[in-house]
């Protein structure tokens, strides 16, 4: 078998059903079969190891602890090529930075199944002595190594990998004792491929939220970091909230019952901090009561902003510390944090532990404090952004007639799920989005997606007084504008 027809199967018709033990098994045969290190993946002599660890390195435990305790947990982000590169990177982050979880970021010829590519240049990094790939090469390092990784640190370590081809690299990372990855298939589509269909995607990370089901069963809880959708541009946190729900329904089916849920930074603290309460009450209802996994643990992570940072790293702390701050005036479980290098280049080990500090002072000193801001506008904003996710999923649930997975391939299909600047030919690309003159995220035009009346009125109303105060109408150039903001170390420009 070819590697790239791998992770390409015959997709039977889409259904969030879980997988019958026929169909996961003779699936799950011909990934293993699909580069050498797959032998060696043994699920039984997997669980086993887990086992042996201790309780607070497994990831969803870590997280459960942090939630009951009132901890806030901070993962960083961080891959690199050689099996001593990317040990000592994790042993860093977690000694020198503090890390309650470290990554392992997977490189991109594995995300695109390119092992023999990926075998090259894993060796030419170890006779150079040089990390030549952008991440990890888990699938051809193999189970034993992983567990050399896994074992060199006393935290849990969660696989991070954006794919749409996630089988065989997450078969080899859980056997290798990481208990949690980054997920699923609306982001990795959207924001990470051009031509993959929703359909082949969902059924691909089906098997991965199959097998987290089988450890389940073994007494191994595996966790997963869900993403939603989203961009490296301003969006609306309903649209990523949405998303996660779906994901989060379609996990929960085959068995996973741990959810760390994204929130993105966005700029307005007002809506920053509604966007976690208000993602958080709505994955609780849809994923715990209305659906019935009253028995999943869902937690809420902040990650920060995802697109361009500024060169001046002081400038840098500044975002990074307003993300924890406005994180913790939230609620959120977890940090994922974004380096201050990000506006240089790929982030050394020192900087990225430096930026861990920065956002641990801020969570120490804000911890336990209950802060508010003006409630009003808060809850307000809270109030609007459930009352619009609501209604982007009960239309595509009704669309799919229940079914969290139909619905979201029709939901893309038809419009009703959308994102601005998608990277993928199956969004429509429709809606567009601009700032109101307190740098919130507005609909300028939501395409199909069904925002109600309510909701657009009021983010009309935010734009009017934008376009009132400039004396001249929001255009392309404002949008742009708008993406690059905080680059520029302001919200508005104007």
């Amino acid at each position: 078998m070819s590697e790239i027809s791998a992770g390409r199967v015959a997709i039977p018709p889409l259904s969030a059903d879980r997988w019958d033990d026929a169909r996961f098994d003779a699936e799950r045969a011909k990934i293993l079969a699909t580069w050498p290190t797959g032998a060696d993946i043994d699920l039984a002599d997997a669980a086993a190891f887990h086992k042996k660890r201790a309780p607070l390195t497994n990831v969803p435990r870590k997280r459960a602890w942090a939630k009951e305790t009132g901890n806030v947990l901070i993962q960083p982000y961080g891959g690199v090529t050689t099996l001593a590169g990317q040990t000592e990177l994790i042993r860093y982050l977690a000694e020198e930075g503090g890390a309650d979880i470290v990554p392992t970021t997977i490189d991109s010829q594995t995300r695109n199944l390119k092992f023999a590519a990926a075998e090259e240049a894993l060796r030419a990094s170890e006779r150079q002595g040089a990390e030549l790939m952008n991440g990890f090469p888990i699938v051809n390092h193999g189970v034993a190594k992983t567990r050399q990784l896994v074992q060199a640190v006393e935290v849990p370590v969660e696989m991070r990998i954006g794919t749409v081809f996630p089988q065989l690299a997450v078969e080899t990372g859980f056997a290798g004792g990481m208990s949690s990855v980054t997920a699923g298939p609306i982001y990795y589509t959207a924001h990470y491929s051009r031509d993959t269909s929703f359909a082949e995607t969902i059924s691909n990370w089906q098997y991965v939220f199959r097998l987290i089901g089988r450890y389940a069963e073994l007494g191994v809880p595996i966790g997963l970091q869900i993403h939603g959708i989203g961009t490296s541009t301003p969006f609306p946190n309903t649209l990523l909230g949405a998303c996660c729900v779906l994901e989060t329904l379609m996990a929960a089916a085959q068995g996973a019952r741990s959810f760390s849920i994204d929130a993105r930074l966005m700029g307005n603290m007002v809506q920053d901090v509604a966007g976690v309460r208000a993602i958080r009450e709505v994955a609780e209802d849809y994923v715990c009561r209305r659906f019935g996994y009253h028995d999943a643990m869902i937690t809420m992570d902040r990650k920060s902003w995802s697109g361009r940072y500024p060169e001046d790293i002081a400038r840098a702390y500044g975002i990074v510390c307003y993300n924890a701050f406005t994180g913790m005036l939230a609620g959120a479980n977890e940090f994922i944090a974004n380096s201050v290098q990000e506006g240089v280049g790929i982030p050394v080990k020192e900087t990225n532990a430096d930026t861990l500090k920065a956002i641990r002072q801020v969570v120490g000193m804000m911890r336990g404090q209950q802060a508010m801001l003006q409630a009003e506008p808060v809850e307000n904003e809270t109030r609007l952004m459930k009352l619009e996710m609501s209604a982007i999923l009960d239309a595509v649930l009704d669309l799919g007639k229940g079914d969290p997975a139909r619905a979201t391939e029709l939901g893309f299909r038809y419009g009703l799920i959308d994102i601005p600047f998608a990277a993928s030919r199956q969004c429509k690309n429709e809606v567009m989005v601009a700032r109101d003159a307190e740098g919130a995220v507005r609909y300028l035009d939501p395409g199909k997606i069904p925002v109600p009346r309510e909701v657009l009125a009021y983010h009309r109303d935010c734009l009017d007084k934008r376009e009132a105060a400039r004396r001249r109408k929001i255009d392309y150039q404002t949008i742009v504008d708008d993406i690059f903001s905080i680059s520029r170390g302001i919200l508005v420009i104007d």
